[in-house]
């Protein structure tokens, strides 16, 4: 991790101007507040001697602080009202280097604890920017907290190229469907044209010239065309209507299935950084903003742009003059329009996540239920939801009554152009110059232009929106696995179980190692106790066997070959894992047992069940091996969805098995149960085992303890103990203390 950001060229120049070079930089990051609280763009850097906080605007850019490290004793964040500050202490005197809002916080807190360390003459922490806390390389604007897309600097034409080439395989059914919009356009613009004619022809005295019987056979046949008209328009539009939900569901389908499948293949690394909840919403909610643009949004930028060019080319060869004057209050209707989706858009917004922190809140206290009555909570569960749900109830108050007091001045303005029409076209009508039905057709066409141009200037900001859901669903597929096959890696469909660690180092961020030079030979079928303090690097190892990260350094070699070098299907499929917490998915306990494999018979299942010791109590259900685990197992015990898990690991058959904390968390008689259980399906196995209660490694042959990233001791249970003055030996001797305490 790094505290030093990319950086704009404006300041590229100006460090550069102040002979400061990059790579002496420790400190390089945004933050968005001056002194007084306002707006801009400032960036702090900082090297072993000085402290520069630099303001960029436009393309120019100043020096507004700077500091010798010299002269401070100290650093440190201060919180104040609706934002945070840099301090930096003299001793006497304090300076307030740099003023930003919540979501520089974290870089901040990092920036006070390496300029402390500075002052100080101390050895400097590790700090850098979170993910969460991060800034776009291009504008320095702070990112979304589940994305890496800046919604301000993404190339929208491109994305939206992207976006359409999902359409290309449809290319037929795109060039019908818009013969379609133009059609459905051209039998939408008809209806004036005809209800001119009906009036000058057929209603007007001038038309008594003809008979009666001809002018009812007139009035008969525009009528006739009217009604096919609209009957052409309706049948245009429900063929429309059906190929569009085709291509969009289609389009929609391809591009779920590809994030879905993209995001099966990425690996830990790239979960551990995110909220599940936000892949989820890449999948669902941007996704179905995606479907939304792709439905409606296209054609109605589509169809409203030929219907206003449509109306204007009729209207224009009626009468230019009086359509000159109906377009007049269009840019007022346009500019008005915008303004006013601008000022809703922030209360749409507030409304939104007050929304969804009212659900956020009733779905955590829903599923917390036991725990809310466990301390007696409803009463404050419901007071905290009544203060949501007032919140709510205010913003929803405030936005409908600026919605019905903003949209009928709207409407009036919208009205101004019929006004016109009115006086201009009755005008013309009274002098002679224009026919009623041309004035007719005017009124026609009004009502139909108004709401698309209205639609055009939300067209911008849907646009927007449905790209930049489109990004972030790009960013998921072009996102590189971290553990993925190598070009050459070669099939191994039988592992006899050989693992050797040669000088593996490993760390989960570049800051820190969590193993070091870590080196371990292990012989087919071998059983090695993992031991060590919390945080010693055990689970980290078992990570490493599973293939879930690759080592920084070194290398991990399976029956003599590089890990990475083996395809990653074959290595997985013959791993098998039982964790401290066995996960179990929604449905049977048949179904959990045999995800290991789908294809095996019920008396294969049957029989992992009883090698596990889940049998028996499988059979005490009312259903048996069909009844419903619930969500995450949670209507079986711990020791029963372990006992599970154990029967779903012997189903595997796995030549390499890992054992995470397996008996942890359940009782005596329970854990004899686990422990039969997992003594049948070591047998003949290379097994690594991780236990809380270190006397159940008794039988392991050998034990290995890890220390800070390292081994620290390697032997047999017996040999261990035996060292009085070994790691291995106060852990035990720990252990029963704390037992004993618990006895007492």
């Amino acid at each position: 991790m790094s505290l030093v950001e990319p950086f704009p060229t404006p300041i590229v120049d100006a460090l550069s101007a102040s002979g400061i070079p990059s790579a002496d930089l420790l400190i390089g990051i945004a933050f968005d507040l001056n002194e007084r609280s306002h707006i801009c763009q400032r960036w702090i850097c900082a090297t072993r001697t000085t402290v520069i906080v630099y303001e960029a605007d436009g393309h120019s850019t100043k020096v507004v602080r700077t500091c010798d490290i010299a002269s401070i004793r100290d650093a440190k964040t201060e919180t104040l009202v609706g934002c945070g500050a840099l301090v930096l202490s003299s001793g006497t005197d304090t300076i307030e280097i740099a003023r930003y809002t919540t979501m520089y916080a974290a870089r901040m807190t990092g920036a006070a604890r390496v300029l402390s360390a500075l002052a100080k003459a101390s050895e400097l922490p590790v700090a850098g920017i979170d993910d969460n806390d991060k800034a776009c390389p291009k504008c320095a604007r702070a990112l979304p907290k589940d994305s890496d897309v800046c919604r301000h600097c993404f190339d929208k034409r491109a994305t939206l190229l992207r976006l359409l080439s999902y359409a290309a395989p449809y290319k037929m059914h795109v060039v019908v469907l818009l013969a379609l919009m133009i059609g459905g356009t051209w039998a939408g613009l008809v209806p004036g044209v005809i209800v001119r004619d009906l009036t000058d022809d057929v209603l007007l005295p001038k038309a008594a010239s003809l008979t009666d019987a001809l002018r009812i056979d007139k009035l008969g046949i525009l009528v006739l065309f009217l009604l096919g008209s609209h009957a052409l328009g309706a049948i245009i539009g429900i063929i429309r209507g059906r190929l569009s939900a085709f291509l969009s569901a289609n389009l929609t389908y391809r591009i779920r299935t590809q994030l879905y499948a993209k995001l099966q293949k990425l690996g830990l690394s790239y979960y551990d950084k995110r909220q599940t909840g936000t892949l989820v919403t890449r999948v669902t909610q941007d996704v179905n903003e995606l479907n939304n643009f792709l439905v409606d949004g296209l054609q109605i930028l589509v169809v409203n742009g030929l219907t206003i060019v449509g109306i204007l080319i009729v209207l224009f060869a009626q009468n230019w003059l009086l359509t000159l004057f109906v377009l007049v209050p269009v840019p007022l209707v346009v500019f008005a329009t915008i303004k006013i989706w601008r000022f809703l858009w922030g209360r749409l917004e507030r409304l939104w996540h007050l929304r969804s922190v009212m659900n956020s809140g009733a779905n955590s206290a829903i599923a917390g239920a036991r725990v809310v009555k466990a301390f007696a909570a409803e009463d404050r569960e419901n007071d905290r939801f009544l203060t949501r749900a007032t919140n709510l109830l205010r913003v929803n108050l405030d936005l409908e009554n600026w919605w019905a007091t903003l949209f009928p001045i709207l409407a009036l303005l919208m009205m101004s152009g019929i006004f016109v029409v009115w006086y201009v076209g009755g005008r013309e009508v009274v002098k002679g110059t224009m026919s009623l039905g041309t004035l007719n057709l005017f009124f026609f066409y009004l009502g139909q232009l108004y709401g698309p141009l209205q639609g055009m200037t939300r067209i911008a900001d849907w646009l927007s929106r449905a790209l930049t859901s489109a990004e972030r669903v790009f960013e998921v597929m072009d996102t590189e696995p971290d553990v993925a096959d190598v070009v050459d890696a070669q099939p191994m469909p039988h592992i006899t179980g050989a693992v050797t660690f040669e000088k593996v180092s490993f760390g989960y961020d570049k800051a820190r190692r969590v193993l070091d030079d870590f080196s371990l030979d292990v012989k087919p079928g071998e059983m090695i106790g993992l031991v060590g303090h919390s945080g010693a690097g055990k689970s980290t190892v078992i990570n490493l066997i599973s293939r879930f990260y690759d080592p920084n350094e070194g290398r991990i070699l399976v029956d003599g070959i590089d890990m990475r070098k083996i395809k990653l299907h074959d290595l997985r499929s013959q791993l098998g894992i039982v964790l401290q917490e066995p996960y179990l998915f929604p449905g049977s306990i048949y179904e959990n047992i045999a995800y290991a494999k789908p294809s095996a018979d019920p008396l294969s299942v049957i029989k992992a069940a009883k090698a596990a010791n889940a049998h028996d109590f499988i059979m005490r259900f009312a259903d048996g091996y069909d009844t419903q685990v619930g969500e995450r197992g949670a209507r079986l015990s711990g020791g029963e969805r372990q006992r599970i898990s154990i029967a779903r690991a012997i189903l595997h058959d796995p030549r390499i098995l890992i054992l995470d904390e397996a008996t942890a968390s359940v009782d005596t008689e329970t854990e004899k149960q686990i422990q039969e259980a997992i003594e049948r399906l070591i047998a003949g196995r290379t097994t690594f085992a991780i236990a809380h209660r270190l006397s159940t490694l008794r039988n392991a042959d050998r034990l290995v303890v890890v220390e800070k990233g390292k081994i620290a001791e390697v032997g047999t249970h017996d040999e261990l103990l035996a060292k009085e003055d070994g790691i291995f030996r106060k852990l035990v001797d720990m252990q029963k203390e704390v037992n004993e305490l618990r006895v007492v």
